[in-house]
C-alpha cells in the first residue's frame, strides 16, 4: 500500500538564526539517585560519569553573549558539580539582563549555603522532581518524593530565603513524571505545590526505557485524527452488529465467512480513508487503546487532569500538562525555539532525545537510539557548529516536518524504529533526520526549556 502523507506543519518564515537563543548544558552525568524511569537505569545505556569543567563551560561565551534561557542540567544532578555556582554566575555575566538560567534538580543536595550561591550567582529558575507524596508505590525503584515531602519542601523554603536575601525575584516549581502508578498522585502533588507557594508544576510522560516502564505509560500514541476515523468505523460495524476487534487475524483466512468479509471490508474502509484524508494509522495500537478506554483509563487519566487544573487554577500555579493522545501536527519546540544542547563531554546535540546512547521501549519493541552530534565545545566555538552546514541542514528537515508519522504507521515496527541492525541513514520518506518516532515532538514529553 501506499504510504500516507504527514500533516504538513506551516513552514517557518523567520529567518535561519545565527546564535542558538536558548542553552541546554549537562554539567554532569553522575547522580545521587537511582530511578526507575531514568536513562541512566537503560539497558544499552552508554553513558559515562563525567563533569563539564569550568573551563569548557566559558568557552560558550560567544552563545551566551545572545542567550534568552540557560538550563544547567542533563542527565544527571547538577548539584554534583562543585563547579556549578560559577557557571552560573560567569553566564549571568555575559547574558542578557532578561534572559534566565535554570536548572532541574532532586533538591536532596540543597543546603543554606549552596541556596544562597546559586542565587547569588545568578540563577533564578528553580524545578525539583517530585512524582509521589507517598512511599511504597510499585513501579519500582527511588521516586521523587518517596524520601519524604518534608526534605523538599525545606529546599524550597532554603530558596525562597536565598531570593529574600539577595532581593532577587526567583521561579520555583516542580516536574511530575507520569506513570500508572503515579496518575493518582498529580492532584496530590499540584495541590501540595499550591499549599507550599510554588509558581509552576510540568507534568511529561514517562519515555519507557523497557517492557516494564512500556506498560507504565499512559500516553496514547494514536492521534485524536486517527481516533477519530477508527471510532467512526467502529460505529459503522457496530450497526452492521460487528466489532472491529473480532478482524485479528480473519485477513489470513483462506475461507472466510460472510460475517468475516463484510468485517474485511470495514477494515479496508478505514484504511482506505485514512489514506485519502492523509491520516497515519496503526490499527493494532486503535484497537489496544480502544480496549483501555473501554476500561475507563483515559477517562479516569482526564479526571486526574482536572483534579489538578482546578487546584492549579486555585494555588495561582501555572500547571503544563501534557496531551493525552499524541498531537495531529507535530512539533519540534527545540528546534523552533533555537535550543542548542551540549553534552557534560561538550559534545553538541540538537536535542534531548539525541544527545546520548540508550535503549527505550516504544511501538511494541527496542528501540537502540544513538547520539546524533554536530561537534565539540572544546574543539570548535558552538557558534562556529550551529552555523556549520550539517547543523543548519538538520534544522531545515525538523521544520519542514516531511518525515513519517512512525507511531502511527502500520509497519511499525521497522528496522528504524529498532534502530538495529544498522546506523540510521534515511527514513521511509527520504528524510535523513531521525525525529519521526520522537515523543517530545508528538507532545508526551515535556522538560523546563
Amino acid at each position: 500500500m501506499n504510504r500516507p502523507q504527514t500533516f504538513p506543519a506551516p513552514a517557518a518564515t523567520r529567518p535561519e538564526p545565527s546564535f542558538p537563543s536558548r542553552l541546554q548544558v549537562e554539567v554532569t552525568t553522575r547522580c545521587n539517585m537511582r530511578c526507575a524511569m531514568c536513562v541512566k537505569s537503560a539497558p544499552d545505556s552508554d553513558i559515562p560519569e563525567t563533569d563539564l569543567d569550568l573551563d569548557a563551560f566559558r568557552r560558550l561565551e560567544p552563545a551566551l553573549a545572545r542567550c534568552e534561557a540557560l538550563v544547567l542540567n542533563g542527565i544527571g544532578e547538577p548539584l554534583l558539580n562543585p563547579d556549578l555556582p560559577d557557571m552560573a554566575a560567569f553566564a549571568r555575566s555575559v547574558m542578557p539582563a532578561s534572559g534566565w538560567i535554570g536548572f532541574q534538580t532532586n533538591g536532596l543536595l540543597v543546603t543554606e549555603s549552596l541556596a544562597h550561591r546559586l542565587v547569588e550567582s545568578g540563577v533564578d529558575t528553580f524545578c525539583v522532581s517530585v512524582d509521589t507524596l507517598e512511599m511504597g508505590l510499585a513501579a519500582g525503584g527511588e521516586l521523587h518524593g518517596m524520601t519524604g515531602a518534608a526534605r523538599l519542601e525545606r529546599a524550597f523554603r532554603l530558596l525562597r530565603r536565598a531570593g529574600e536575601r539577595y532581593g532577587r525575584s526567583l521561579r520555583l516549581g516542580l516536574e511530575f513524571v507520569l506513570m500508572r502508578d503515579t496518575a493518582d498522585q498529580l492532584p496530590l502533588v499540584v495541590r501540595w505545590a499550591g499549599e507550599i507557594g510554588l509558581d509552576f508544576a510540568i507534568v511529561s510522560h514517562v519515555l519507557p526505557y523497557d517492557q516494564a516502564m512500556q506498560d507504565q505509560s499512559l500516553f496514547n500514541p494514536n492521534t485524536p485524527a486517527a481516533t477519530a476515523l477508527f471510532e467512526k468505523w467502529q460505529a459503522r460495524a457496530a450497526e452492521q452488529g460487528l466489532d472491529l476487534h473480532d478482524q485479528q487475524g480473519v485477513a489470513w483466512k483462506f475461507v472466510k465467512s460472510d460475517r468475516e468479509k463484510r468485517l474485511l471490508e470495514l477494515v479496508k474502509g478505514l484504511l482506505a480513508e485514512a489514506e485519502a484524508s492523509g491520516v497515519w494509522v496503526h490499527l493494532p495500537h486503535l484497537l489496544e487503546w480502544d480496549r483501555r478506554n473501554l476500561d475507563g483509563a483515559e477517562r479516569d487519566l482526564a479526571h486526574r487532569f482536572r483534579q489538578a487544573g482546578d487546584a492549579a487554577l486555585r494555588a495561582g500555579l501555572e500547571l503544563r500538562l501534557p496531551p493525552l493522545k499524541a498531537r495531529d501536527e507535530r512539533r519540534c519546540h527545540f528546534v523552533e525555539d533555537g535550543t542548542a544542547f551540549v553534552t557534560s563531554q561538550g559534545d553538541v546535540s540538537p536535542c534531548q532525545f539525541l544527545w546520548h546512547q540508550y535503549a527505550c521501549h516504544l511501538d511494541g519493541g527496542k528501540k537502540v537510539v544513538r547520539p546524533w552530534l554536530f561537534g565539540n565545545i572544546r574543539e570548535r566555538d558552538l557558534v562556529d557548529i550551529w552555523r556549520g552546514a550539517s547543523y543548519a541542514d538538520f534544522r531545515r528537515q525538523v521544520l519542514e516536518y516531511e518525515y513519517p508519522y512512525c507511531s502511527n504507521c502500520p509497519f511499525v515496527p521497522c528496522d528504524d524504529i529498532k534502530g538495529a541492525p544498522f546506523d540510521f541513514d534515511c527514513d521511509c520518506l527520504g528524510a535523513t533526520i531521525p525525529c519521526g518516532h520522537c515523543l517530545w515532538c508528538m507532545g508526551g514529553l515535556q522538560c523546563l526549556l
